[in-house]
């Protein structure tokens, strides 16, 4: 399992800087999410996919390990010497050690001392036990939240509405939450989170838009792209890139569903000053400048978006040429990279046995006939 997860780190930095160097450029929002997500699903799809991952570890075993006793090439050698003939037919059908010298170049390994394999094998237990400890405290992260989710439908008053061709349940919580709170959510069916201030501040119009920009979410399944993404810390937590892939998928979610919601609302500079109306107020509630909210921040990046020039549609071809270069590219290094994570896994096993006999025995040169069957089998 970890060589599947060190390589999906990798192949997502790879994914990472063939979209952040590039590609984000180059496709409308829309696309740049979708292949943001490919790229995030191909990182861990493509390893699983490797034809030649199956019966990989036996051939490696077979290679590095294999049985003297079985090896047939000095038979074909003319040795002359009739006495070196009978010494090495004598070791050959003996069980006990001999001075044959080509049975023993055959038989002998020799153990060093390694450092970085020292490192590793010391470091082993406490990474193991810090890992499950981090993998637990987010598993348990995202159970909460999805409690909470339960546990609000369970609280609110659900009111069944319909728009833009889709069917959602307002929810007006029995709880109070924060000024002008709105969010939407998909479980079983779509849910927009919605209070009675939000109909006191805001024209039937405006709520419309609020209500259109909470659709496309919804449409986008957005709630489990987040599920997904939560999935993913349970194992990506120490991978940087996840949460370069975090940050940038939560700035194209807004995009894409303010290009939906200025796109139905039929004016985009409209549709931006309801959501300089909506900040306004959410500001005026905590005493803040509306300034520091253009200052710098994702909002600010919205409402520029909305009132320029849009983007024009990228042609499907650039599209299908992203995808294919991102797959090219994770399957080449998967068939390299993966084989040498393994073999460095059999490598790491084998030196853990030599050392373990090592400081039984005081010895550095071992038979293969007298080692554990730990040496020669990969579990």
């Amino acid at each position: 399992m970890i060589h599947y997860i060190l390589l999906s780190c990798l192949l997502s930095l790879l994914g990472g800087a063939i979209y952040f160097g590039g590609l984000r450029q180059r496709l409308t929002v829309l696309h740049a999410k979708h292949t943001l997500l490919a790229i995030i699903v191909l990182s861990w799809a493509i390893p699983l996919l490797v034809p030649s991952l199956p019966n990989y570890t036996a051939s490696l075993q077979k290679d590095l390990l294999f049985d003297y006793r079985q090896y047939t090439k000095w038979n074909v050698v003319d040795i002359e010497d009739k006495s070196l003939v009978a010494c090495y037919s004598q070791a050959n059908s003996s069980k006990e050690q001999c001075h044959c010298e080509v049975t023993q170049k055959s038989e002998i390994v020799q153990f060093q001392y390694n450092p970085y394999y020292n490192f590793l094998l010391a470091s082993k237990a406490p990474v193991f036990w810090f890992f499950v400890i981090m993998f637990a405290l987010f598993a348990l992260d995202l159970l909460l939240k999805l409690g909470c989710l339960l546990w609000l439908l369970a609280n609110s008053h659900k009111e069944k509405r319909r728009l833009a061709n889709t069917t959602f349940y307002l929810l007006r919580p029995s709880v109070q939450l924060p000024d002008l709170a709105v969010s939407s959510f998909t479980l079983w069916r779509h849910y927009i989170i919605w209070t009675a201030e939000l109909e006191v501040q805001f024209d039937e119009q405006e709520q419309q838009a609020i209500l259109l920009h909470e659709v496309a979410h919804l449409q986008q399944r957005d709630t489990w792209q987040q599920v997904l993404l939560y999935t993913l810390r349970l194992v990506w937590w120490m991978q940087p890139m996840y949460y370069w892939f975090k940050r940038e998928l939560g700035m194209l979610n807004e995009y894409v569903a303010d290009d939906f919601a200025a796109a139905h609302f039929g004016n985009p500079k409209a549709y931006a000053k309801v959501l300089v109306k909506a900040k306004e107020l959410q500001l005026q509630k905590h005493e803040r400048s509306l300034l520091l909210a253009f200052a710098k921040g994702l909002f600010r990046q919205r409402v520029v978006r909305l009132v320029q020039q849009p983007s024009r549609p990228q042609p499907k071809a650039a599209i299908w040429g992203s995808v294919v270069l991102v797959v090219a590219v994770f399957w080449s290094t998967s068939m390299v990279a993966l084989p040498f994570l393994q073999e460095q896994d059999v490598a790491l096993r084998q030196y853990e046995v030599l050392l373990q006999q090592n400081e039984e025995q005081q010895q550095a040169n071992f038979y293969k006939s007298f080692l554990p069957k730990e040496l020669s089998v990969v579990k």
